[in-house]
């Protein structure tokens, strides 16, 4: 008999878990174009920023999502810290809405619900449907969970040593309202899911288990316990992510410590919105929501404070790690915000190119030779790229191994293709002046003719370059296009430039490593025209 019963416990509880996961993926990728708009509307207004924390934990469905990627944003300075604790205020009202949704006790049509919406996750062939048959699937998924929980705890209720083993905690006393929260704080540290365990408190609440007052002394607890997903993910973070995951578990400490002295009036103060005689699970939903209202409340006006006191404890890092991308592990939780930020920094590639290309011209325009700082300062360009490409690769294929749809592999798939391509055309840049710098060197000059070719070539390249970046900003296909015959014109000129000097090598008998030098500086410019010319086939074809 009990293994029966922890089978269906064991096995209530893991497709619950699985049904949240289901729901909670699905409602991501529904929301990532939500998600991608979430820095544009953030502002250094904290009440902005607890409206966005809830709405965004509303929509994909777990405040550790949302807490989680909040701290990644503050780890990339996407984000001040005072803006990421008012996401994370909001983040813990937006989580109470998963009791609501228990609220609606729909447990026995759980399973038609996820039945149907597995058919019709098999039959459909649109991404978009097929992630909302995913996530009623994962609905259908927590009310099947929850009711093999519960049935497989009601032969429980006549058990004498499980009664025994309930009353162990109960909230009858401060002591026991104390002992109470720990425990649910430790069950959902350990589970690392606060939804989880709500439903199985509601659950034993339901199956007379454990009383009413407990419940809600489990529920408080279960508030600390959530913060744990948030400081492990801040293991390797710097100083400011530290701040954000180690403020939300100070908020929902000290919420837990007032609610749990005050505690008998906490629950005199509930018995005015709904009554746990007529409605268990609205009960504990109502109880859950309220305390993290009156928590943000609390603790909205006391942000700066909070910031400031945390940046006096937790001190900035010493050797801190320099990054060029705004781009952070702790945001693949959330792939559209990565995609939407990839594009942004391949981007900011572009500008960094642009300023190479122009360095260069002004080279060929004032007809000087070019300055070992130029080229030193090209070359510090170069290297940021690099890091740029490293930084921009490391996410990005973290979340090609995540369950994306169609349309967010090959938009990743494609930023990662330009970021490449990028990176190559500054190596190329690098490799031009570096040869002018070693004609100079060797006092070798280019004829004024030979300039002027130069400088239309890198002219030609520059607009080329503008119009196919402009294109990749804009996703306009025409301008791709148009670009063609622009690149196709560049290889003309490439191969008149080449034959023009050539032939006239051989007339002036020029010394062979102004020739080679000058061939090398030609055959770089076609290289990176090559470059450019791969980021218009990967949207033309």
């Amino acid at each position: 008999m009990y293994l029966e019963i922890l089978c269906k416990i064991v096995g209530g509880l893991g497709i619950f878990l699985y049904g949240m996961e289901n729901m909670s993926g699905g409602m991501q990728k529904l929301a990532g174009k939500r998600l991608k708009k979430i820095l544009a509307v953030l502002t250094t207004n904290r009440i902005v920023a607890v409206l966005m924390g809830l709405f965004v934990t509303m929509l994909v469905q777990s405040s550790s999502v949302s807490t989680v990627m909040t701290i990644g944003f503050v780890n990339a300075s996407l984000l001040t810290l005072k803006q990421g604790l008012g996401v994370i205020l909001g983040a813990n009202i937006g989580t109470t809405i998963t009791g609501w949704i228990l609220v609606l006790n729909i447990g026995k049509y759980g399973l038609p619900i996820a039945g149907a919406a597995a058919i019709a996750y098999v039959f459909l062939k649109g991404d978009k449907a097929r992630t909302r048959a995913l996530t009623i699937m994962g609905l259908g998924m927590i009310f099947l969970g929850l009711e093999l929980m519960s049935n497989g705890l009601k032969p429980v209720r006549s058990m004498p040593e499980f009664i025994r083993l309930f009353h162990m905690f109960n909230a009858d006393t401060y002591i026991g309202v104390v002992k109470t929260a720990c425990i649910g704080a430790l069950i959902t540290a350990i589970v690392q899911s606060s939804s989880a365990t709500l439903g199985i408190t509601i659950t034993l609440a339901l199956q007379g288990l454990i009383d009413y007052n407990t419940a809600v002394a489990l529920v408080l607890g279960e508030n600390v316990g959530t913060t744990i997903t948030a400081i492990l993910a801040t293991l390797n973070a710097n100083a400011n992510a530290k701040r954000a995951a180690y403020a939300h578990t100070i908020i929902n400490i000290s919420g837990v410590l007032w609610a749990t002295t005050l505690f008998p009036f906490y629950i005199k103060f509930l018995e005015n919105f709904v009554d746990p005689a007529h409605n268990m699970t609205m009960a504990i939903a109502t109880a859950h929501t309220i305390f993290n209202v009156i928590n943000v409340i609390i603790f909205t006006p006391l942000v700066g404070y909070l910031a400031k006191f945390l940046c006096f404890i937790i001190k900035d890092d010493k050797t801190l790690k320099t990054r060029v991308t705004q781009l952070d592990e702790l945001m693949i939780g959330t792939p559209s915000v990565v995609v939407g930020q990839t594009k942004k920094e391949v981007l900011n590639m572009g500008m960094n190119i642009k300023e190479m290309i122009f360095t260069i011209e002004e080279v060929y325009g004032k007809k000087e030779d070019i300055s070992e700082e130029q080229v030193s300062k090209l070359q510090e360009i170069e290297e940021r790229l690099d890091v740029f490409q490293q930084e921009i690769t490391d996410v990005n294929f973290k979340i090609l191994n995540k369950d994306l749809d169609n349309n967010m592999q090959e938009e990743t798939r494609l930023n990662l293709e330009i970021c490449d391509e990028y990176e190559t055309i500054s190596d190329y840049l690098v490799r031009i002046a570096k040869t002018l710098r070693k004609l100079h060197d060797n006092e070798i000059s280019l004829s004024d003719e030979k300039i002027k070719k130069l400088l239309y070539l890198n002219n030609a390249i520059n607009t080329l370059f503008h119009d196919v970046n402009k294109a990749y900003e804009t996703k306009d296909k025409d301008m791709f296009v148009k670009a063609i015959s622009l690149a196709n014109h560049i290889t003309d000129k490439f191969r008149e430039t080449r034959r023009y000097h050539l032939e006239n090598t051989a007339k002036v008998e020029a010394s062979a490593m102004f020739s080679t030098s000058y061939m090398d500086i030609l055959n770089h410019y076609r290289r990176i025209r090559d470059h450019i010319f791969n980021v218009i086939e990967v949207f033309t074809r």
